[in-house]
């Protein structure tokens, strides 16, 4: 059951501004502070997640967005599973 749910969540629809990245989600959550944006995000996987915000301040949304995944690609790729620790 287990090989067969993530299969199907490999094919389930993500949520808006959601990446797949090495078998983990992340989910932009740009949070906006006086007329700004800052870096927010949820990282998924397996049940676990970790939710982190950087002090950064962007002023477009899509920007934001786009920053928010780059950053959290890097965590990732610096702490893997210790990304929940």
């Amino acid at each position: 059951m287990g090989l067969l749910s993530s299969i199907t969540s490999l094919f389930s629809p993500l949520p808006e501004d959601a990446i797949r990245y090495k078998g983990y989600t992340i989910a932009a959550t740009p949070e906006e502070d006086f007329g700004r944006f800052r870096i927010n995000a949820v990282i998924s996987k397996k049940g676990r997640q970790r939710n982190y915000t950087v002090i950064d301040r962007i002023a477009d949304k899509d920007t934001c967005v786009e920053l928010t995944h780059q950053k959290a690609k890097s965590l990732i790729d610096q702490k893997g599973e210790q990304v929940f620790l």
